[in-house]
């Protein structure tokens, strides 16, 4: 089990994307790199008014990046997989050897970072003259920043997520989801990458774009727990079970959202939503809570002519609390009698009919969870237990490590 913990709110959400978003990170240099900051910061006369600017500054104070001789920094201007190796070995002051007679340039960064386990066999998947990408760029960074990462067999999707969940990375667009793992890594995404770095070496934090890590999350493993609850102990998704006699669920994806994130993942599908407990409507400002967004695929195993059943009333959250429901906008709705897979978060509103074994209906369960409940089984449990039972039968199925008293 990972570890246990909850936080509603980490930090305000600050845009701290590697492309045109005004806001950069302030560097806290140690007392090492005094002389750096009493230097005189580079003049460029190309990175007036952009959002880099600061960072770039710093990144060449700290004698890590360099502009050109015309008094330009060239922002905008790709930066190659083997510069990288340097930008991050100066970075994370992994000291680095001449390279040998005939080598190039950057051999002996790439072996000193290997060595470091900073960089791995099979992180650039191209020629090292060629612009790196912003996973090629999260790998080496999340690596630098953590040495629990260094050496580990970890996907491209999870050092992406943990990138994101860190602070170093953040959506490249409005939405949360536009991450751009393939897109190209700039110089000045690199200079913001320098001061991040810098900063979590010098003990500050980062502030976290809490959408885009569910974004990277939910891309990795189908859920954001880890995001939205400070929770590792997730079962693996899909997670199917028969919540009837002769009719299976299984539930594709998690996504937890806050109504009160607009910039959160799925927002859209928030936006006029409106939430109840026990039948009657509240404010969430009022009431603050979570939904729970299960994604459910329901199959019966039974033919039976006379019976249809609905995934999102096959179970319900037990929380030993108020359990509520979201009611989103009728455009979400479908009433073309169909049970099929639709974009983002619907909701179908057709049974699924036992005439032919092997039926499938896709769908959306959308329970509401006040946080004062969930803050109260934290306490109570250490985490919080996400507690299926079933309408029928009252069977007990829990997606968590942490269970509550109920489980036998």
């Amino acid at each position: 089990m990972g570890k246990m913990g909850f936080q509603w709110w980490k930090g305000s959400i600050v845009w701290l994307v590697l492309v045109a978003v005004a806001v950069t990170v302030t560097l806290s240099l140690t007392s090492v790199d005094s002389k750096v900051a009493e230097a005189a910061a580079p003049v460029f006369k190309d990175i007036s008014g952009h959002w880099a600017k600061e960072s770039i500054e710093a990144a060449v104070k700290a004698g890590i990046l360099n502009g050109y001789p015309d008094q330009t920094f060239k922002p905008q201007n790709p930066i190659t997989r083997a510069e990288l190796l340097k930008v991050i070995a100066l970075t994370t002051k992994v000291e680095a050897a001449a390279a040998p007679a005939g080598k190039p340039w950057y051999t002996g960064y790439q072996k000193a970072l290997t060595d470091a386990k900073i960089y791995a066999a099979g992180d650039f998947t191209g020629e090292l003259s060629k612009a790196v990408t912003r996973m090629e760029m999260a790998k080496l960074a999340v690596r630098g920043a953590n040495a629990e990462y260094r050496g580990a067999k970890l996907t491209a999707d999870e050092l992406m997520f943990r990138a994101v969940n860190a602070g170093l990375l953040s959506r490249t667009g409005a939405k949360a989801e536009t991450i751009d793992p393939d897109g190209t890594t700039t110089r000045a995404q690199a200079a913001a990458i320098v001061t991040r770095l810098l900063k979590l070496a010098g003990g500050g934090k980062l502030s976290v774009d809490q959408g885009a890590s569910s974004a990277a999350e939910i891309k990795w493993h189908d859920h954001n727990v880890i995001t939205m609850l400070e929770q590792d102990d997730l079962v693996k998704l899909p997670f199917t079970k028969e919540m009837r006699p002769g009719y299976e669920v299984s539930i594709q994806q998690l996504v937890i959202m806050d109504p009160l994130d607009k910039d959160g993942y799925y927002a859209e599908y928030l936006d006029g939503a409106r939430f109840q407990i026990y039948g009657k409507f509240i404010d969430p400002k009022k009431t603050p809570g979570l939904v729970f967004g299960y994604k459910l695929v329901g199959k019966n195993l039974v033919v039976d002519a006379n019976r249809s059943e609905s995934a999102d009333s096959s179970y319900y959250m037990y929380t030993e609390g108020d359990v509520g429901a979201t009611e989103i906008q009728d455009k979400y709705y479908y009433y073309d009698m169909k049970t099929i897979e639709r974009e983002g978060i619907f909701r179908n509103k057709m049974a699924l009919y036992f005439g032919k074994k092997g039926n499938i209906e896709h769908n959306w369960s959308l329970p509401f969870i006040p946080k004062s409940d969930i803050e109260k089984q934290v306490k109570k449990y250490g985490g919080f237990p996400i507690h299926l039972r079933t309408y029928s039968g009252q069977k007990d199925y829990y997606l968590t490590g942490v269970k509550d008293i109920w489980a036998k």
